[in-house]
């Protein structure tokens, strides 16, 4: 082997010997699935089965769209794709996969930037920005940035609703973001998400920065009136200058009598302080007496904005997720059992590891016969705490599915599905459900050509589907 050989640097390092790192502008995606760590903390093998059904789907789309998974951290997911069209067309179509049984609740944050990345580090204002994005998301929905809008608000393909501003952690201007608002996403007003243009109203902490600035006014007038004091000084901060002046006031007034002649003298001195104060420039004054005030500000507001909207989204999302299980309920009680699975799972994306939402949805899905999906949901509910057994072995809602085949291994291993029988996928399931109506739709033909008398009866058993061998 040559000696360059040997001095060859390696495919990942540049001619210094250090990592390379790529830069480039792209799409960059953020996805999370909601409530994770929740359900992980309660059942390990349905939290791992659906991060691996988002994983699965998750990178099936990326490819198809031609983007570049850059990490995989946890329930969550980084990637960057050739373009804003590229990346909002793979994330709706990703939601709209993900909603099908067995559902899978995620956030979509995407915004478009710079963005360098080697093996091992991803960083830039981009990713940033995109994760923030994704953090204020609604469940089941796809929010984008400004910038993603300008390069795709011209697409009829895409339906966009303006959010206004939204002040975001570690993010120090104010960023718009919009809602993509095709069918089948969750859109803000269903999720409580507020929709303002100007920031929300500062909590305490920011409240004190902004209280506690120096106007140059107040100065001058406390300088005017009450200066030998060293009241100005006290309220500019100045605690060392001012305890000066009241020692020197009290020293002439109670002290020493003999220097009372020089309290006129001190009195104009106050006095022309004050109106110095008071002519001063605004700009000379708050960089004398402001500058501390402003960088903490600086600092403080665009944080505590963040934190007030944070906890405004969580607590509207809480109420909107009472608001779904009431509907569900209502139409529930109505018999309207496949209005009642659509609202009973609006509230499932927001809180996903509630037992009563999976045992009510495992009651609907049995009355109308679907085995595959009511005993999906059971399992979940006795996953994530349904502990009343009675009401799985009494419950006349349960009565179809408790006569399957399914529900006697699902009750010797302890109202659990078995951890090596997987759920079945939404593929399969649709599958079987289109072909069944297909058939169908074929039997009632035949019998229709039958009773018209257009084919015999020997002609109808024979063409019959199920009588060539398929099924």
């Amino acid at each position: 082997m040559s000696q360059n050989a040997y001095l060859a640097p390696s495919p990942n390092l540049n001619a210094f010997g250090m990592k390379q790192i790529k830069r480039r502008l792209a799409a960059i995606m953020f996805t999370d699935i909601v409530g994770y760590t929740a359900m992980m903390q309660q059942d390990e093998v349905i939290a791992t089965r659906m991060r691996n059904r988002h994983r699965e789907i998750f990178a099936r789309f990326t490819e198809k769209y031609e983007g570049e998974i850059l990490q995989y951290y946890g329930d969550g997911t980084l990637s960057i794709y050739p373009s804003s069209s590229a990346a909002v067309q793979c994330a709706l179509e990703i939601q709209r996969e993900l909603k099908k049984e067995p559902p899978v609740s995620i956030r979509v944050g995407i915004h478009t930037g710079e963005i360098s990345y080697g093996e091992e580090d991803v960083y830039g204002d981009g990713v940033n920005i995109a994760s923030r994005i994704e953090s204020r998301c609604v469940p089941g929905g796809v929010f984008i940035s400004e910038k993603v809008y300008d390069d795709i608000k011209n697409n009829a393909n895409f339906k966009l609703r303006p959010l206004g501003s939204h002040a975001l952690k570690n993010v120090v201007q104010p960023i718009k973001i919009f809602a993509l608002a095709n069918e089948g996403l969750n859109l803000p007003e269903q999720m409580g998400v507020a929709k303002r243009e100007e920031p929300a109203a500062l909590p305490t902490p920011a409240r004190a920065v902004v209280s506690g600035r120096k106007k140059k006014h107040v100065a001058g007038l406390l300088a005017i009136f009450f200066g030998m004091f060293g009241t100005h000084r006290f309220y500019l901060g100045q605690r060392k200058m001012g305890l000066a002046y009241l020692i020197a006031t009290m020293a002439v007034l109670f002290v020493i009598p003999g220097l009372s002649r020089f309290i006129p003298v001190m009195a104009i001195t106050a006095f022309i302080d004050g109106i110095l104060l008071w002519t001063m420039p605004r700009g000379e004054f708050d960089a004398k007496f402001n500058t501390q005030m402003q960088a903490g500000q600086q600092q403080m507001v665009p944080s505590s904005q963040a934190e007030v909207q944070e906890a405004e989204h969580k607590s509207l999302l809480k109420t909107q997720f009472e608001k779904y299980k009431e509907q569900a309920l209502a139409e529930y009680r109505d018999l309207d059992y496949e209005s009642a699975i659509g609202w009973f799972k609006k509230a499932a994306e927001l809180k996903n590891h509630d037992p009563e939402i999976h045992y009510m949805l495992a009651c609907c899905y049995s009355l109308m016969e679907n085995t595959d999906y009511a005993i999906l949901h059971l399992d979940a509910a006795v996953a994530f705490g349904l502990k009343d057994q009675i009401r799985i072995i009494s419950s006349g809602d349960l009565a179809f599915l408790r006569t399957q085949p399914i529900f006697e291994v699902f009750s010797k291993n302890g109202y659990r599905l078995p951890k090596e029988m997987p759920p079945p996928s939404s593929d399969l399931l649709q599958t079987k459900s289109h072909r069944d109506e297909d058939l169908l739709a074929q039997l009632n033909k035949l019998q229709a050509l039958k009773t018209k008398g257009v084919i015999t009866e020997e002609e109808y058993q024979r063409l019959k589907p199920g009588q060539d061998g398929t099924s």
